[in-house]
């Protein structure tokens, strides 16, 4: 009797120690996820192509979270992420361009499967742009081409008004190269999505023999039709609605059948250490009064935009009724190399 008592001892006795061991365990996991999930308290590091110098300070300010804003070109901002692979700097991108944020999700750069909390302040349009995964939220959408045209040469009259009579116009055309400006790709992508992408090369080789000046940005294109180098641009709305109100001999055609459209959206570095900051930013960007903030700097032509939270509102020198050609995220993330290097093999660089 006594040797079994000893021994059911033993046995409690040793339960005992492991049951301690792993609440132990236990509490040191949480403890590291816990130490994991906490921010270093330096400023979170903003990449994006438009808004940086005036959202960076306002998000500190109404939040209290610290940021740095670098402000780059849009190819220039996915240069330098895929530069710092081994090495991320950043926590946040903002920029136009959702195929090529997409094609950096799909590729393991971007945090997923977070919801915020403030996709429910979207519209149905926001909404129904949401990725299944959550790897980044939409803002808003604009034209990343209207048909702008130089009054000194054309008249409202005989200006194209559909992408094909553009394509088809007897002159000098031009727009922005879809591997070095952000909305240059929304562009492109959206007319071989249209056309498919070899008869898209086939129109686009045909353009270029007929007379297509592919430019770095869409601010030399600018510059180009004022100055009647082109006749016609395949414009950024923000440039070409500019260059109207500026008083430039610019006119702005936005076709009926559609604009292609450039989604400007948000993602959070998966590899950040400062998650609780990164996710601020995000939320703080989809609500109403921000993107009020965005759309009423008027001396700041990227403010014409379609903005996504309910009660947010647009400019109103823009067509209020214009639609956008818009290919899914997915098919533009797995053209995007083809058709970028397409267009540098035609050494339009």
């Amino acid at each position: 009797m006594l040797k079994r008592n000893n021994l059911l001892f033993i046995c409690l006795f040793s339960f005992l120690i492991l049951t301690a061991c792993a609440s132990n365990e236990g509490e040191k996991s949480s403890a590291s996820n816990e130490e994991e999930e906490k921010d270093t308290g330096e400023p979170i590091k903003l990449y994006g192509n438009d808004f940086i110098e005036e959202i960076a300070p306002k998000f500190q300010e109404d939040t209290g979270y610290e940021i740095e804003g670098v402000h780059y070109g849009g190819g220039e901002a996915l240069a330098q992420i895929e530069a710092e692979q081994g090495n991320p700097q950043w926590d946040v991108v903002m920029m136009d361009g959702h195929g090529s944020i997409r094609n950096l999700a799909d590729r393991g750069f971007l945090l997923t499967d977070w919801e915020p909390e403030n996709l429910d302040l979207l519209t149905d349009e926001g909404k129904e742009l949401v990725p299944e995964d959550h790897a980044y939220a939409p803002i808003g959408l604009h034209a990343s081409a209207v048909i702008a045209y130089n009054t000194d040469i054309l008249t409202e009259e005989i200006a194209p008004k559909t992408w094909d009579e553009f394509f088809a116009y007897d002159g000098p055309v031009g727009h922005a190269d879809p591997a070095v400006a952000a909305p240059a790709y929304p562009l492109v992508s959206s007319f071989f999505h249209q056309w498919g992408v070899e008869e898209g090369k086939e129109r686009y080789a045909k353009r270029l023999e007929d007379g297509l000046y592919v430019y770095p940005k869409n601010g030399p294109v600018t510059s180009a039709l004022i100055n009647g180098e082109i006749h016609l641009a395949a414009l950024q709305e923000h440039n070409a609605y500019q260059a109207e109100l500026d008083g430039e001999p610019v006119g702005v055609i936005w076709p009926d059948e559609g604009a292609p459209g450039s989604l400007r959206v948000v993602a959070i570095n998966k590899e950040s250490k400062n998650l609780e900051a990164a996710k601020a930013f995000v939320e703080y960007m989809l609500e109403p009064d921000t993107q009020n903030f965005l759309t009423s700097m008027e001396n700041e032509n990227s403010s014409l935009f379609t903005p996504f939270s309910e009660g947010a509102n647009m400019r109103k020198e823009r067509r209020q009724d214009g639609t956008f050609l818009l290919p899914p995220a997915e098919w533009a993330a797995e053209y995007e190399t083809e058709i970028k290097t397409w267009f540098a093999d035609q050494n339009v660089n």
